[in-house]
């Protein structure tokens, strides 16, 4: 069912819900599918409108002003706006759906390195992984399957030899946009399901809870009018579901007196992104690279035919389609490869986990590296609330993301970009040219606008970090704040680490999770 919140009388209380997730992007509207037509009465807050595609409206827009710590503003100064969207399906609507399941060992404790892990396993995820794949019609969850993948990209790997570092992996991608805009691929679902109802125009302002902060009584919620603040309601249910982003996650909590902060105060501490050097150097071999390697590393459209039995094989399909519409019977979606450092190399650096992408010239003699890398939880890399700065339509305090690379950080960096030259230079590499400089301390970088800046990930992660103990975190092993016995959350902020891979495909396997612990 579809409402919307500005048709409601001021002063409206909404009851009888068992559950009220807030917010519609990838977490929300995963959470929200896996459980239409269930036994839950399920309330969806949307800041946005059932048309929403694109870009956002200004005003709603204007509520994601905030502002940067030096360091972040050095790297992107537009970044709080500019890697977030305020409307129905979030971020879904500017992104490609990049899918990768983290590495096993992304969720290890790592010594030497970090001592932070997931409370969670590799093999628990699993189905979840699975079912998370089904929202990108990506085919076989088989990203370790190189023969496949060799086989489908008319492509190999580098030839391995003996003293690698460095392994062959995959990422897989989704543009068409009925399948990566989420509000598009579910509203059908959504707007029919008779258990939820989607209400639009719902901008959650605080949450009200007991005296001792322990459990959610209720959710003070606004409409936005022609770019004023409107009708003020407020939703009462059994359970509460923030789904807003890994940072505006945050600043609900702290707006509502630091809810759910524990005795180390983690609350907004160790905000992580995904660095990123797109062009970190330029490689020059002596021979050309042969073509089928370097389809290796050449995005492509796949194009899947579904197995007819549970135990059959996809089959690639490139013959050319005689009739247009018999795309709809096919997996179509794009993949490619890239390298990445084994687990023994993770364990014997003491680094952060990466990957490299390379982009081969045409004649295939000249190769620039691509380096995105895994940051460490550092709880000085923080989001606060700046009060001296408000948003224009509520006049609530904004936030403030102080994000950090600290000397880890930056000696994952160099010795990634180390080994990756390595390998290269192994495979015929005569000549590199440093675009990056990496040289120096933690703050020490290539800046925009210069050739080969540092840049930032739109990966908001970490700053309510999933634990087994509350002095360790935030939220437990089912997302649930330690310290308030009704109150969950949904995204990438709930990740103790981040590994290197675009973290929606994680976003939507523990969104599914939290849904089925719910309904249990």
């Amino acid at each position: 069912m579809y409402r919307h919140a500005d048709q409601m009388p001021e002063g409206t209380i909404l009851r009888g819900f068992d559950l009220c997730i807030v917010g519609a992007g990838a977490a929300g509207i995963a959470m929200a599918q896996r459980l239409a037509n269930t036994s839950l009465q399920v309330l969806l807050l949307v800041s946005g409108a059932p048309g929403d595609k694109g870009e956002p409206d200004a005003a709603r827009q204007s509520l994601y002003s905030g502002t940067t710590g030096e360091f972040l503003h050095k790297v992107d100064p537009i970044f709080m706006q500019r890697s977030r969207l305020n409307m129905y399906g979030g971020t879904t609507n500017h992104f490609g759906f990049w899918a990768r399941p983290l590495d096993a060992a992304d969720m290890l404790q790592r010594p030497g390195y970090r001592d932070v892990g997931w409370p969670i396993s590799a093999d628990e995820l699993a189905p979840y992984y699975a079912a998370a794949h089904e929202f990108g019609r990506f085919g076989p969850v088989n990203y370790d399957d190189m023969a496949f993948w060799q086989r489908v990209l008319y492509a190999r790997c580098f030839d391995p030899l003996p003293d690698d570092r460095l392994q062959g992996a995959i990422m897989r991608a989704q543009y068409e946009e009925n399948l990566h805009d989420f509000q598009v691929q579910f509203r059908d679902l959504l707007r029919d399901a008779p258990n939820i109802c989607v209400l639009f125009n719902a901008h959650l302002l605080t949450i009200r809870s007991d005296q001792a902060q322990s459990h959610v009584s209720g959710m003070q919620c606004a409409t936005l009018v022609n770019g004023r603040a409107g009708t003020r309601f407020e939703v009462r249910a059994q359970n509460y579901v923030l789904a807003c982003g890994g940072i505006e996650n945050v600043r609900l909590l702290q707006l509502s007196g630091g809810l759910g902060n524990n005795a180390r105060d983690m609350l907004g501490r160790g905000f992580m992104l995904h660095p990123l050097l797109t062009n970190a150097a330029r490689v020059l071999f002596e021979r050309p690279i042969a073509s089928e390697i370097r389809n290796f590393f050449r995005e492509q459209q796949i194009r899947l035919k579904a197995p007819s039995t549970p135990d059959g094989e996809y089959l690639h399909m490139a013959t050319p389609l005689v009739n247009p519409e018999l795309v709809y019977e096919y997996l179509m979606f794009n993949a490619w490869g890239m390298l990445a450092p084994t687990h023994q190399t993770l364990l014997d650096e003491r680094i952060g986990n990466f990957r490299i992408i390379l982009y081969f010239s045409g004649d295939g003699k000249e190769a620039v590296v691509n380096l995105n890398w895994e940051q460490l939880p550092d709880e000085d890399s923080r989001i606060t609330l700046n009060p001296a700065v408000r948003d224009p339509v509520f006049g609530q305090p904004v936030a403030h993301v102080d994000w950090r690379l600290n000397e880890d950080d930056k000696r994952s960096a160099v010795r990634a970009l180390e080994l990756s030259l390595d390998y290269l230079r192994a495979r015929g590499s005569n000549s590199v040219k440093r675009i990056t400089d990496v040289g120096g301390g933690a703050e020490s970088w290539t800046f925009p606008p210069a050739a080969g800046a540092l840049e930032t990930g739109d990966h908001h992660m970490g700053a309510l970090r999933m634990s087994d103990s509350p002095s360790d975190g935030i939220v437990d092993v089912n997302s649930r704040l330690h310290n308030v016995d009704n109150l969950y959350i949904a995204g990438s902020a709930v990740f103790p680490t981040g590994g290197y891979a675009n973290p929606t495909l994680t976003i939507v396997a523990l969104s599914l999770r939290l849904a089925d612990h719910l309904c249990s």
